[in-house]
């Protein structure tokens, strides 16, 4: 179920006037209320949410401080069980179809779903590009911009994003 747009105002609204760490099963329903699923023991700091696409945030996952999560109508976000998105971190399902056949370069806009797989972490100021699936306890550094599927068991970082460190390797 699409996440209602005029709900959602009234979530963000309640996020930045109370203190980022209080207030947290408020926060979870009106986030429910809004048209969200939300599993059980999620913390939510003060993400701003926009748009109205579909929002799945599974058990005990984390949402840091001013974590932006955005997309339009038709697009997912899922969060899968234990996964974090630090703050002031950025996922994104909406993008354009750039051409010089349109009036303006960014053409019409258009969607693909983002997953954070179980345990995988979104580190500060990172951004998921639309369409791009983060592996199962994989790491996205702080900063970092990922531009395409992240596998499991793997720390990234840069811009785009590349392989730090590979937790599947025997040390």
């Amino acid at each position: 179920m699409a996440i209602s747009t005029t709900k959602i105002y009234f979530f963000n609204l309640f996020c930045k006037l109370m203190p980022p760490t209080r207030c947290n099963k408020m926060k979870i329903r009106l986030l429910r209320w809004a048209g969200a699923k939300v599993g059980k023991n999620v913390s939510l700091f003060s993400p701003k949410i926009l748009g109205n696409f579909d929002l799945i945030i599974g058990d005990n996952c984390w949402i840091g401080h001013e974590a932006i999560l955005m997309g339009p109508a038709e697009s997912k976000i899922e969060m899968k069980a234990y996964s974090k998105v630090a703050s002031r971190a950025m996922v994104v399902t909406g993008y354009h179809d750039y051409g010089l056949q349109y009036d303006c370069i960014a053409g019409p806009g258009k969607w693909a779903d983002v997953t954070i797989e179980r345990g995988a972490v979104v580190g500060t100021m990172a951004i998921i590009c639309p369409g791009k699936t983060i592996g199962e306890k994989a790491h996205v550094v702080a900063g970092a911009v990922v531009t395409h599927n992240i596998n499991p068991g793997v720390r990234v970082g840069g811009i785009p994003a590349r392989i730090i460190k590979d937790f599947n390797e025997n040390e």
